[in-house]
């Protein structure tokens, strides 16, 4: 193949790409690199388009061996960091990015991309300050100002943040990622009213609808038939499931369905008359909305949340339990355990997992203190092997017949968390630094539910003086049940 042949399957490659045609620029860039192996932008535009594809491993060689043919390329350098931050590779990623900033400091990218890089490092402050920088060299966007909020959101400056999206909004009123974002401090500060239409741009952020037509807003349902259904994790489920019953209550005639996991039937059967299926059914019905959506709907403020128990364990469970679970000992707490929060993925989606799990390592200090009853369904680590008692636990009706023979839940953010606070048992919900939207960001109360305490991390990473405190009063506890 001539040069000028080469050159013309590059520049095909390039419009393939900037059309989003991904697989044809592709086909035109394998031709071209085939052709001319040293060519590194060739290699460059391949490693994007594999990058885009989520080919992660074949990006990571076509970006390496196009930095091997030219390492001083500022735009190479920000591409392969931003593949690093994605899977998870965060200190590598802020060394790239911090050469590409040496070889050119007015490069907007790699400050966008440094903040975006410190902001999963929780260095909140910084991550701020590069998106200053961004905005500082390249003008104000949409994009650059939510990249501020989000960090000014991660570092609990909530006021700051709700300005930031503010500001990117005043210059796309449809810019989805600004409008969702701004809704987390809203939530957080709770000022419900002004965060749940906000909070409907999950839509076009991050989730797609499993079901379609027309949307419930409130309206008389008269005999027509609802179908609710969860949308997201299966603790925002156990929250939102609160709502059910005043639904009810205001349509009485209505056909209630609820689509929700498997998991949740036999607990969610006591919610009243609801119809329960399964996320895979398809049924007919009149109207429809996301359990999340119901809020916004009802026009929930945090002073009017429902705050009575709603959900509880089975008699015949209860029972069936009391006889599986260790005899109490006199003078000693049972406590429900969980120290792990739902996977979400890999790489750097699933950071904020892994910064809401504690090693369960790091329990064993507490565990002569209280008889401990593991409340996750995964097998038991190592460390928490015959000092932890671990039952089968086959759905949320089995969790919650044995939280309601413990005497405290001493959980992580997760869905334990939401289903002892919604059956009213005393939780301690160990929070991150950054706290959560229906968790607030500061006190130890918890809005959505009274019985549950929240104890937060002085610092972000920081679970040793959380862990600490706990032991603390986890003695005084059994100290005065002895």
């Amino acid at each position: 193949m001539t040069d000028i042949a080469v050159d013309e399957v590059y520049e095909q490659g390039c419009r393939h790409m900037a059309a989003g045609q991904l697989d044809a620029a592709l086909t035109a860039f394998d031709a071209a690199v085939a052709a001319r192996p040293d060519d590194w932008q060739a290699l460059a535009n391949r490693a994007v388009c594999h990058h885009r594809l989520e080919h992660y491993d074949l990006a990571l060689d076509d970006y390496c061996e196009a930095l091997k043919l030219q390492p001083d390329a500022p735009g190479l350098l920000i591409n392969l960091a931003a593949l690093l931050k994605e899977l998870g590779q965060l200190d590598p990623a802020e060394g790239l990015l911090a050469r590409a900033i040496e070889l050119d400091p007015n490069h907007a990218d790699a400050w966008s991309n440094l903040g975006l890089v410190r902001q999963h490092q929780r260095r909140y402050d910084d991550a701020a300050a590069c998106h200053l920088r961004a905005i500082e060299r390249a003008g104000a966007s949409p994009a650059r100002w939510t990249n501020l909020g989000n960090a000014l959101t991660g570092g609990l400056h909530l006021s700051e943040a709700v300005d930031a999206y503010r500001q990117a909004l005043a210059l796309d009123a449809d810019f989805s990622d600004a409008r969702y974002n701004q809704a987390i401090p809203l939530l957080t500060l709770g000022r419900y009213l002004e965060a749940w239409p906000l909070y409907e741009a999950r839509w076009q952020v991050f989730l797609t609808p499993r079901f379609q037509g027309q949307r419930w807003q409130g309206e008389a349902l008269g005999r027509r038939t609802l179908l609710l259904w969860s949308e997201q994790g299966l603790g925002d489920s156990l929250q939102m499931a609160r709502f059910i019953p005043q639904v009810r209550a205001a349509h009485p005639e209505a056909r209630l369905l609820l689509s929700c996991p498997k998991s949740l039937h036999r607990l969610f059967s006591g919610l009243g008359d609801v119809e329960l299926v399964t996320p895979e059914a398809a049924p007919a019905f009149d109207c429809q909305l996301p359990l999340a959506s119901l809020p916004g709907v009802l026009a929930a403020r945090i002073d009017t949340l429902p705050l009575a128990p709603y959900l509880s364990a089975r008699a015949n469970d209860m029972a069936a339990w009391a006889a599986r679970l260790p005899p109490k000992q006199p003078g000693r707490l049972r406590v429900g355990l969980a120290w792990q929060s739902g996977v979400w993925g890999v790489g750097a989606r699933d950071l904020m997992r892994q910064q809401k799990s504690i090693d369960p390592e790091a329990f064993s200090p507490l565990l002569p203190l209280a008889d401990f009853v593991c409340l996750q369904p995964e097998p038991l680590p190592d460390c928490l092997q015959e000092r932890v008692f671990a039952p089968v636990i086959h759905d949320f009706a089995d969790t919650a017949a044995i939280i309601a023979h413990l005497d405290l839940v001493l959980c992580v953010d997760t869905a334990v968390a939401h289903l002892a606070g919604a059956m009213g048992k005393p939780v301690w919900v160990l929070m991150r630094h950054e706290g959560a939207p229906f968790f607030g960001a500061e006190g130890e109360s918890a809005p959505w539910y009274p019985s549950a305490r929240v104890l937060r991390q002085p610092a972000p990473g920081d679970w040793n003086a959380v862990l600490l405190r706990v032991a603390g009063e986890l003695a005084a506890l059994r100290a005065e049940a002895s």
